[in-house]
């Protein structure tokens, strides 16, 4: 072993002068590399022309809110009598 290494051997793939493999380094490498594809996704969604899930989903609630908002209408109009409008 050389003064200041960790273990005279390398991890097979890892370059020479990374000695110190941690779990910090692992889980940082995990983040970056997750979000690093969630840009690439989105960027290419936006490419593809196809709305991201986010938008996908409020716009489906936002619909689903107006018709249940339409339907609500027309049964308090049925239901009220006659000659009279529901508030």
């Amino acid at each position: 072993m050389t003064a200041g290494s960790v273990s005279a051997r390398h991890a097979a793939g890892t370059p020479a002068d990374m000695k110190v493999f941690t779990k910090r380094n692992a889980l940082l490498g995990a983040l970056v590399a997750w979000v690093s594809r969630k840009r690439i996704e989105r960027k290419l969604n936006r490419l593809a022309g196809r709305a991201p899930r986010r938008r996908r989903l409020l716009i489906g609630a936002g619909a689903l809110s107006g018709l249940a908002l339409a339907v609500g209408a027309v049964a308090a109009r049925r239901s009220s009598p006659a000659g009279t409008q529901a508030a």
